[in-house]
């Protein structure tokens, strides 16, 4: 019988991500006298890539950044981010122990972000040791980003697995469409960085509210 393979998004739905995303904002646009910024502001604007988190931080304090002030400033938060990878971020909890059970199950497991390629590499090897996942793989020059079909067909081709034998595990509307176009079934997290209410409006949408819901459908998805 062909393997389950499981592909989760991290930042959001594998790992709280969030307060390391901001201290790497903050640090692009200390010379603008802004302050501290909250996470809930950050949050609002992860899932499309860290320069358009930087553009929407921006923006909603006012000011309306030039494409090259953006790409500057985008600069200084890669390296701060780059040096800084995994300070506050740390695992949803049960989530290292399922992704243990899925694993042992004999769950083939990835993982699929709009974050940096290598970033994404340094943050799951740094917080999840001894997790075997097959493939990693964050935004890279010269591939398209989510919600592009072909990030989840990569996977596919990599793995030699049906698009029906994967299913796709993520907190956004970033990720569902991302699912959506590769016709691969979707589950979305309700702990991550959107809104629930946000999760329910999207067509066909199954929404899991704990880790344990989590692992049930997966299970369930036939």
């Amino acid at each position: 019988m062909e393997k389950r393979v499981v592909i989760f998004d991290l930042d959001g739905t594998l790992v709280d991500t969030i307060a390391d995303i901001r201290l790497a904002v903050e640090a692009a646009v200390s010379d603008l006298g802004i302050g501290r910024l909250t996470d809930a502001l950050v949050m609002e604007h992860v899932g499309r890539g860290l320069a358009n988190t930087l553009r929407g931080v921006l923006e909603a304090g006012g000011r309306h950044p030039s494409d090259e002030e953006v790409e500057a400033r985008t600069l200084r938060l890669m390296e701060h981010y780059r040096r800084y990878p995994v300070v506050e971020s740390k695992p949803y909890d049960g989530v290292a122990a399922l992704l243990g059970r899925l694993q042992d199950a004999g769950v083939i497991l990835g993982v699929l972000s709009n974050k940096e390629d290598g970033l994404v590499k340094s943050i799951v090897a740094t917080l999840f040791p001894t997790v075997e996942f097959l493939l990693v793989r964050g935004m890279r020059e010269g591939y398209e980003r989510k919600p592009h079909p072909s990030t989840v067909g990569e996977f596919s081709d990599l793995m030699g697995t049906a698009s029906h034998r994967m299913i796709y595990v993520g907190d956004s509307e970033v990720d569902w469409q991302t699912a959506t176009a590769a016709s691969v079934p979707v589950i979305l997290v309700s702990w991550g960085f959107r809104p629930r209410e946000a999760l329910l409006a999207l067509d066909g949408a199954l929404l899991v509210d704990t880790v344990g819901e989590l692992e049930e459908a997966i299970n369930g998805v036939q």
